[in-house]
C-alpha cells in the first residue's frame, strides 16, 4: 500500500511552536516552505475518542467528527483547541494521529520531517 505524501506549508522558515497538522492536498497556499511527514502515524483510537466526548461532554459521533476533521486544511476540529491537545498529550503521550486527509503531530521531535522550499 502506498501511503499518501503529507505537507506542512508556512510562508517562512520559522516552525510553528505548537501542534503541526500535515494535509495530503490543498494547502498549496500556506506557503512554499515544506515541511513532509516520513513517520507513520496511526490512526485516532477509540480511547482519544472517549476522551474527546467526555472533554466536550458530547455525544461519540460528534467527538469521532471532531478529532477525524474530513478536511483538516478547512478546519482541524479538536487539535485547533490547544488545551485540549495539551491534555490529550498529558494523557496519551502520542506522538500524532493520521486522520482522514492528513495528520496531526502533536511532538515535533519525535517524527521525521524531510524540509523543502518550492521556487
Amino acid at each position: 500500500m502506498t501511503t499518501a505524501t503529507l505537507t506542512h506549508r508556512r510562508t517562512s522558515k520559522t516552525e510553528t511552536k505548537h501542534v503541526m497538522l500535515f494535509a495530503e492536498r490543498g494547502n498549496e497556499h500556506y506557503g512554499r516552505h515544506v515541511w513532509t511527514l516520513a513517520t507513520e502515524l496511526p490512526e485516532v483510537s477509540e480511547a482519544v475518542i472517549e476522551f474527546a466526548a467526555e472533554y466536550y461532554n458530547i455525544g461519540h459521533d460528534e467527538a469521532a467528527a471532531l478529532v477525524n476533521p474530513r478536511n483538516i486544511v478547512t478546519s482541524a476540529g479538536a487539535w485547533d483547541d490547544a488545551q485540549f491537545v495539551s491534555d490529550v498529550w498529558q494523557r496519551f503521550e502520542c506522538v500524532g494521529f493520521r486522520t482522514p486527509d492528513g495528520a496531526v503531530v502533536l511532538d515535533r521531535e519525535s517524527v521525521s520531517l524531510a524540509y523543502s522550499v518550492e521556487e
